[in-house]
């Protein structure tokens, strides 16, 4: 589960032809699309936007500083971190990723869910739009075997570490975290 939300949808790379099919076919079935759905939807498509934001605003800082591909430590990072600023945009960056965990986790517990997760990957390679489909299977069955308590216990403690960093880097500049 760490590894599905860390590494495959929260990582640095972004696959430019997945948002562009992802944005083309959302626009196209928007519509048809619950609301509630179509919310976490565009939650997800506005963490990959803020996300690369603000990667871009840090690669640019990194540029300017004469960074030229050197190992980077966690000190250099921090300093980094701070300097780039952007504090508003990394709490609502915070707030979406802990939002779509949930949704991830609520997605995969949902006992209709078991049934319907085979004929979807079908009819998403007939359509054509599998690759969208991909990583939710796979979150499906990264979170499938966790327990409710321990989901709660590594999310408690996962924005518990976050807001404790957003914090020491921005002391008293960031609005109030919201529940999830």
């Amino acid at each position: 589960m760490v590894e599905y939300f860390f590494d495959r949808i929260y990582s640095l790379e972004e696959d430019e032809t997945w948002r562009k099919k992802a944005l083309s076919t959302f626009a196209s079935v928007r519509h048809l699309v619950a609301e509630d759905t179509r919310g976490k939807i565009e939650h997800l498509m506005e963490l990959h936007d803020l996300t690369d934001s603000l990667d871009m605003s840090m690669a640019h800082l990194m540029a300017d500083q004469g960074w030229h591909g050197d190992e980077l430590s966690l000190e250099d990072y921090r300093t980094l971190y701070v300097l780039c600023g952007r504090a508003e945009d990394r709490a609502r960056h915070l707030n979406l990723v802990f939002q779509n965990m949930v949704s991830f986790y609520a997605l995969a517990h949902r006992p209709i869910n078991n049934l319907i997760i085979k004929p979807a990957r079908l009819m998403t390679k007939m359509l054509g739009i599998y690759p969208l489909f991909a990583p939710v299977e796979e979150g499906y069955y990264a979170v499938l075997p966790v327990p409710r308590e321990l989901f709660d216990e590594f999310l408690s403690e996962v924005q518990r570490r976050e807001w404790e960093y957003l914090n020491s880097a921005f002391p008293s500049r960031l609005p109030a975290q919201s529940p999830i």
